[in-house]
């Protein structure tokens, strides 16, 4: 369920925490898939480094550090790749689906932030707000397109 069906008799205050706690709620679920998709890879060798996830809070610095993995030459990543078995990349295939579905309710949660009227009204937390839903288009962006090429 939206939540916009839950605004019935909310007010504004109200409204803003639901949508807050909804953000949390998914960038935690977020934060789950993504980390088993780095176990079911092998993140050092075939995971996706260049993406960040969204930051938990406002405080925080936007993105998480990474550290860098040994360089791997590409005829190692290929050998890597062709020992994934069939249910390997399904499971693969599964998380992926779920992980986009998740970005996308998260670009849901965060664009109902943006629409409240308490959140524009307070210029540092409106702009972390879009902060997050740019990083989490770009993630949408970024999975869309290496699907594509799939």
């Amino acid at each position: 369920m939206g939540l916009t069906a839950e605004v019935h008799n909310m007010d504004t205050t109200d409204y803003k925490n639901m949508a807050y706690q909804e953000y949390l709620r998914l960038n935690s679920q977020h934060d789950r898939i993504r980390e088993s998709l780095d176990l079911i890879r092998g993140s050092s060798t075939l995971g996706d480094s260049t993406t960040t996830s969204p930051s938990l809070s406002p405080t925080r610095s936007a993105g998480r550090h990474r550290f860098a993995s040994p360089p791997v030459s590409r005829r190692d990543n290929r050998t890597l790749e062709t020992i994934l078995d069939e249910a390997t990349l399904c499971e693969i295939a599964t998380r992926e689906q779920q992980l986009l579905d998740v970005n996308e309710g998260i670009k849901r949660a965060l664009t109902e932030l943006l629409n409240c009227d308490l959140v524009r009204a307070d210029k540092p937390f409106r702009t972390w707000v879009q902060s997050r839903l740019l990083e989490t288009e770009k993630e949408l962006r970024s999975r869309r397109r290496r699907r594509c090429a799939i």
